[in-house]
């Protein structure tokens, strides 16, 4: 008979047997954003730093959340700042507690991760339509290594808030999941923020508009329908932009910032301006070629493998981006002449240029990925190069072997006015306090802090220069008149007479800044005191550090003077005001008897300007005039030729 089956293993149909496969887990995609982002921000927070330019806006968020108005100087209506929403935001940290500053650096910092995390977005959404392939973050990871755009992280500037908004509009457009009414909306509100945020932002837009165009062209739509595709993309500029423009129209008097005027006043100065993108690309020229390269690939190989129709109906992503840098470069940058600035105007659209890079890397032909990561390599290792280039573009060593910019050399080794702001302020500039090495920046900064005491409720007004905007904030002078007319309309607008360092061509002349009745203009930082000093030079003491501000006087204000000499006294502190009530006296009885009849005259010419014209004292000028007739008749009684025989010949 035969055996009944036996129970104890029974045999299992074959799917019951089989495991369920293990979903395989991809650690390269998490592991290569988190060094991409680690890199990067590790870079940014160590180069971290804010320029002198910055602390104008520091004095409209001050004045602002103080509520005096957006205004540099309480009363007087110039918009002195490029950055409106930037502007904004700093201000908004300041009311909730924050110091602007601060919150500059860190608000920047925050935008430039932003930057990298939508660069390893959109290098994952474009992996997607060819997954079989290695991912490689080539965009965000050249941004990550750029060492100027770690730089402009922070800097106190919008640069980084601007790049990220530009890209933001872009990655809404082609790689949001959103109905298409809804991407030109989010896209159209992220271009009104571009804007917003400076004023050569609607390049951006007006590109947008035009592809779309194309676009609706190009896909056979009707005349109503692309209509209506750019009237939903403006829809938010429009809602925004409008009111904006009819504010600052009222308020400023102006829809343009005075830097338009100052800068260029609408002059062209492409030579400038080419160069300047010259040099940023001299210095990446790997990432020059690589771009030129891919640029070239892209057209050539295009193709629409993995994109879906819809994908399709976007457009073309590395064309909106070329079109977008190669407008905004030409147009915005070349046009006004740069910056003086390095890289600072370029950053915006380095993210753009690293897409098409690794757009072009994606399309290399290969059957394998080995030449594709080696291309990689090859792009990330050249950092390494092209900083090595950067300093020798930018510096050179002087005869006692210390580094020096090129900025304002002459010849073929000159960089025309364009300078590395962070290492002017930073590494550049070092004075010795108390046996240590400060940089500049602190230096000037802790001088604007210890002198805001001996100002306060004075009303002084103070000429302000390059690199002493800082001083400015800190003292908090009641009036600043920046000399190269950032923040003053009359200086804005005047002439320029030669084209010279973008951004320092006009200039405050001697007599607009006595008709503003400004007191002072700061002048240089000194460890030991010139002697003797010069006449019309005053001094304050820094204690804290053992240096010297010094500061030369255009309008003196007997009053005022007195009042800080007395607070300085009072305070222990000797600083030099230069008190002419008390100097004339001791100069008649003194040193007038010494000197020539040139240099007395000088003198004299600068008493008078200084003092005699606003305080007329007779008994104090007849001994000037007294003097300088004596010497004037001594002179010509030794010029007076000898006895000549009529008969000699």
């Amino acid at each position: 008979m035969p055996k009944p089956p036996s129970h104890k293993n029974p045999r299992k149909p074959a799917s019951a047997q089989r495991k369920p496969a293990r979903k395989k887990v991809n650690w390269w995609l998490p592991l290569a954003s988190i060094l991409v982002l680690g890199a990067g921000l590790y870079r940014a927070i160590q180069l971290r730093w804010i320029c002198d330019d910055a602390f104008i806006t520091m004095r409209y968020v001050k004045n602002f959340v103080e509520g005096k108005g957006l205004v540099y100087n309480v009363g007087e209506r110039v918009e002195g700042y490029t950055h409106f929403l930037w502007l904004m935001l700093l201000a908004a940290a300041k009311a909730i507690g924050f110091d602007p500053v601060d919150a500059s650096i860190w608000l920047g910092i925050a935008a430039y991760a932003g930057v990298l995390v939508l660069l390893l977005a959109i290098s994952r959404r474009e992996h997607k339509k060819n997954s079989k392939a290695l991912w490689l973050p080539i965009a965000a990871a050249l941004f990550a290594l750029n060492y100027d755009a770690a730089v402009w992280a922070s800097g106190g500037l919008e640069t980084s808030f601007y790049a990220l908004l530009i890209l933001a509009a872009f990655y809404l457009w082609f790689y949001s999941k959103f109905s298409e009414q809804r991407r030109l909306l989010l896209s159209g509100v992220a271009l009104a923020l571009v804007a917003l945020t400076r004023p050569d932002g609607v390049l951006f837009t007006a590109t947008a508009v035009l592809l779309l165009a194309v676009r609706g062209i190009k896909w056979k739509q009707s005349l109503s329908s692309i209509s209506k595709s750019i009237g939903i993309l403006l829809l938010p500029s429009v809602i925004v932009g409008v009111p904006y423009l009819l504010w600052k129209y009222f308020y400023y008097g102006d829809i343009l910032p005075l830097t338009y005027y100052a800068k260029s006043a609408g002059e062209d100065y492409f030579s400038q301006g080419f160069f300047y993108i010259w040099l940023y690309f001299r210095v990446y020229f790997v990432s020059a070629i690589a771009f030129i390269a891919a640029i070239v690939l892209l057209f050539r190989k295009r193709n629409n493998d993995g994109q879906s129709t819809e994908d399709l109906h976007r457009g073309s992503p590395y064309i909106t981006a070329l079109s977008a840098t190669v407008v905004y470069l030409v147009i915005f940058v070349a046009r006004v002449g740069g910056d003086f600035m390095f890289a600072r105007f370029i950053i915006p659209v380095v993210p753009f240029i690293y897409f098409v890079i690794e757009r072009g890397v994606n399309r290399v032909p290969s059957k394998v990925m080995w030449p594709r990561v080696g291309i990689a390599f090859l792009l990330l290792a050249s950092f390494v190069i092209e900083e090595k280039i950067r300093d020798s573009v930018l510096f050179h060593t002087n005869d006692e072997g210390q580094l020096e910019e090129n900025w304002d050399l002459k010849g073929e080794s000159s960089t025309h006015g364009i300078a590395d702001e962070r290492w002017t302020y930073y590494s550049g500039g070092f004075y010795s306090v108390n046996g240590n090495y400060e940089s500049a920046m602190q230096v000037y900064s802790e001088i604007g802090e210890y002198l805001k005491p001996f100002f306060q409720g004075l009303h002084f007004t103070v000429a302000i220069p390059g690199a002493a905007n800082m001083k400015a904030y800190y003292a908090d002078f009641e009036t600043c008149i920046n000399i190269y007319g950032l923040t003053d309309s009359s200086i804005a607008h005047s002439p320029i007479s030669n084209r010279e360092r973008i951004g320092h061509e006009k200039i405050a002349t001697e007599a607009y800044l006595m008709k503003r009745n400004v007191n002072f203009e700061l002048k240089g930082v000194v460890a030991e005191l010139p002697e003797p000093l010069p006449i019309g030079m005053i001094a304050f003491q820094i204690p804290t550090l053992g240096l010297w501000q010094l500061a030369q006087t255009v309008v003196y204000d007997k009053e005022k003077i007195e009042e800080l000499s007395n607070r300085s006294q009072m305070a222990g502190n000797e600083s030099i005001l230069s008190r002419y009530e008390n100097i004339l006296p001791f100069y008649i009885n003194h040193v007038m008897g010494h000197y020539s009849l040139h240099q007395l005259e000088e003198d004299y010419s600068s008493f008078r300007r200084l003092y005699f014209n606003r305080y007329p004292d007779s008994s104090l000028e007849r001994p000037f005039e007294a003097r300088i007739a004596e010497l004037k008749q001594d002179s010509a009684a030794e010029n007076v030729p000898k006895g000549r025989n009529v008969n000699s010949r």
